[in-house]
C-alpha cells in the first residue's frame, strides 16, 4: 500500500492505494493537473467531469464492439 497526499482547495487529503494503482494514479494526477502540487475545487470538478465523459465514451465503444463480436459468433 502507498500513501499519497493530495492538496485540494488548500486542504491536504491523505489517501492509501494499492501500490500498482498508486503509481498509475500519481502519474495520471500529474498529467491531468499539469504537475501542480495543489489544485482548486473547480479544477477537480472539471477533471472529474472529463474523466466521466471519457468513461462514458469508452463504455459506448466497448458495447458497440461487444455487439459486433456477438453478431459474428
Amino acid at each position: 500500500m502507498s500513501k499519497l497526499t493530495v492538496s485540494i482547495g488548500s486542504k491536504d487529503f491523505d489517501i492509501t492505494l494499492e501500490e500498482e494503482f498508486a503509481k498509475f494514479f500519481e502519474e495520471d494526477f500529474k498529467e491531468t493537473f499539469d504537475q501542480k502540487s495543489s489544485i482548486e475545487t473547480k479544477e477537480l470538478l472539471y477533471a472529474y467531469v472529463q474523466k466521466s465523459y471519457d468513461e462514458f465514451i469508452s463504455k459506448k465503444e466497448y458495447n458497440k464492439m461487444l455487439k459486433k463480436i456477438n453478431n459474428i459468433i
